[in-house]
């Protein structure tokens, strides 16, 4: 893949909330070596916005060119080099293997698919074609989340024993979940919390502690809502050596918390909300076990710390993102979140969901031919309801 020296022109396709906020961070110069050359606005409500913005463009600048359909957009190849896709998840890996196939680098939002052979599908399209699919997965850049992986990389915590994350933040109503014909359901939307709300804290999850060899899921599914799909998952996952992890979501909970813990043979740590708490052991905790002449962990010295962080920057993120995006296109760094990302994240989301459906442990990564029986089957009970 050649280096490029200018700004990348990038194709919008998806201009419902999210697609219309990267609008605005590129075309008001948030975005260093980032443009918008095109969009794809398929409502007439879309296509007010998009008259309304470049009307609202400095003098002398190029408004991007508004198409009504993907279809226009792909047929015009030369005004891009890549395609930011922002729709609903169904058509990401259609829309993806279209721009794979012009030779265009892709950004991708949340999830990839409805399946991890989606994300396989699209991760096989991208090096095919010699381009770059990356994830948006922006809590990677969250300055809390950046501060446990050195913790972890740099060995503070020793060998890592367990982890637990809890995150109740994402709390829906019933009107949330009727807002799209699509949403909540395994027909349109291939599932509930695990592949929309969690596939942020899932894919923290991996970036930290990277994929398990099994997973065992308990999900009542419809538990707060009058729907098919899950709303509340406890997943308990196990890794090499005894390593063991547990993962909890919901979107059933008013109050909500958000907890990680990671306990180590030389420290542990937990971080709530923004408040990361550190523990410290003057030596290895599995060295003193076998050779303490004490019962107890009392001759164990533990120095302990905090580290406060502000709110999450939303914005920052998204600017993060997109600017790392463009300087991967360039050949100037690294993507934050490749489409492998993508790809792990639905591992976990479909091992979860298979697990809760045989109520069995599974292994992965998963048999996509298995997990595509039971999504079917469930897709024809969601639309028997």
């Amino acid at each position: 893949m050649s280096e490029m020296k200018t700004a990348v022109r990038a194709a919008l396709i998806g201009t419902g909330g999210m697609g219309r906020k990267y609008a605005q961070m590129i075309l008001t110069g948030q975005v260093p070596g980032l443009e918008l050359a095109a969009m794809v606005c398929r409502s007439s409500a879309a296509r007010e916005w998009a008259d309304e913005v470049r009307r609202l463009l400095p003098a002398g600048t190029e408004a991007p060119k508004v198409f009504v359909s993907a279809e226009e957009l792909f047929a015009e190849p030369e005004l891009y080099d890549a395609v930011l896709i922002v729709t609903p998840h169904r058509t990401h890996p259609e829309l993806a293997a279209r721009a794979f196939s012009l030779k265009k680098h892709v950004l991708c939002d949340k999830p990839a698919g409805i399946t991890a052979e989606d994300a396989e599908g699209m991760c096989r399209g991208a090096e095919e074609n010699g381009v770059l699919l990356a994830m948006m997965f922006q809590q990677r850049t969250f300055p809390k989340h950046l501060a446990i992986k050195k913790i972890l990389e740099e060995g503070q915590l020793g060998t890592v024993r367990r982890m637990f994350m809890e995150t109740t933040r994402y709390f829906r109503t019933e009107y949330y979940h009727a807002s799209g014909s699509w949403r909540s359901s395994w027909s349109g939307e291939g599932g509930g919390l695990l592949i929309n709300q969690a596939q942020h804290p899932l894919d923290v999850w991996q970036f930290l502690f990277g994929l398990p060899e099994t997973v065992y899921a308990e999900i009542p599914f419809g538990k707060y809502n009058s729907f098919a799909v899950d709303d509340e998952a406890t997943i308990v996952m196990r890794y090499p050596e005894g390593v063991t992890g547990t993962f909890i979501a919901s979107t059933g909970e008013a109050e909500w918390s958000e907890r990680l813990t990671v306990s180590g043979s030389k420290g542990k740590l937990v971080l709530t909300d923004n408040r990361l708490e550190l523990a410290l052991y003057d030596q290895d905790s599995d060295e003193y076990r076998r050779n303490a002449q004490v019962t107890d962990g009392r001759e164990l010295t533990i120095t302990r710390s905090v580290q406060t962080f502000g709110p999450a920057d939303s914005a920052l993120a998204y600017r993060t993102m997109l600017g790392n995006f463009a300087a991967a296109v360039r050949g100037e760094e690294k993507l934050i979140a490749p489409g492998e990302a993508g790809l792990g994240a639905l591992q976990l989301m479909c091992a979860s969901y298979l697990s809760a459906w045989k109520q069995a442990r599974v292994t992965l990564p998963v048999d996509q031919e298995e997990y595509r029986t039971y999504l079917h089957k469930a897709a024809e009970s969601d639309l028997e309801d």
